[in-house]
């Protein structure tokens, strides 16, 4: 076997990244995993909350509608118009 057909075969085991940069490639694709994970876990974990909102928009709605068709005074008090990002 020649140099070139040598170098040819290691490069394509390589996938063309020079060993000196294999592990920091290998790196790289298991941080894009783990990020992948994180990106389909915060979607899930954002259509939960959206289906909460609605669940409290309708059973909040509901009360109000009883509420208006009583004497008696609502026991919930509604939260300050400003909006709550917790830290992600």
């Amino acid at each position: 076997m020649d140099v070139k057909e040598e170098f040819t075969r290691r490069k394509s085991e390589a996938n063309g990244i020079p060993p000196a940069f294999q592990h920091l490639h290998a790196r790289a694709v298991d941080a894009d995993a783990v990020a992948r994970g994180l990106r389909e876990d915060n979607d899930r974990l954002r259509e939960r909350v959206a289906v909460y909102a609605q669940v409290i928009h309708e059973l909040r709605t509901e009360l109000d509608r009883h509420t208006d068709n009583s004497t008696q005074r609502s026991p919930v008090r509604r939260l300050p118009a400003h909006r709550i990002v917790p830290n992600l």
